[in-house]
């Protein structure tokens, strides 16, 4: 079942510097190989570890201009999944202060993969940082983020 998707077609963008980093976290394996294990990779997509990535930087309330992009996917990704194609437009209305934003899907868009930017150094932190594998990094991590108050 396909659900309302204006972001088809449009670029999933993360700066480059990050691929090796992101293609590491993520199960997906674009060149082929065996599939990581999830201990070591926590994100079954490259689109798991940008949408983190658009929540944090959208947590933070800044963005990063991409000087270096590297096209990930398009927003025909997350047809199925009408809850982050809802999520991106309430992220995009936040940072514009106006809902009017999401007449145009391409500065929406433009708004996620900028606070992607700005997040994925973060996401990167939070799977290094511990002693453990790094899916219990990030859990270790993202529940002492739910801990700040």
């Amino acid at each position: 079942m396909s659900y309302y998707n204006p972001f088809q077609g449009l670029d999933l963008l993360i700066p480059n510097a990050y691929r090796a980093d992101v293609d590491r976290l993520s199960q997906t394996q674009p060149t082929g190989g065996r599939r990581p294990s999830p201990d070591d990779s926590p994100f079954p997509r490259v689109v798991d570890v940008w949408f983190l990535a658009v929540c944090l930087g959208a947590r933070r309330g800044r963005r990063l201009r991409i000087e270096d992009p590297h096209k990930f996917n398009t927003g025909d990704v997350l047809a199925r999944d009408a809850g982050r194609v809802e999520l991106l437009e309430m992220i995009a209305i936040a940072a514009e202060s106006d809902p009017d934003v999401i007449a145009s899907p391409v500065d929406c868009l433009r708004i996620a993969n900028e606070y992607a930017a700005l997040g994925l150094p973060e996401v990167v932190r939070m799977v290094s940082e511990g002693s453990a594998r790094p899916i219990w990094n990030l859990t270790d991590n993202l529940l002492d983020l739910l801990d700040e108050r």
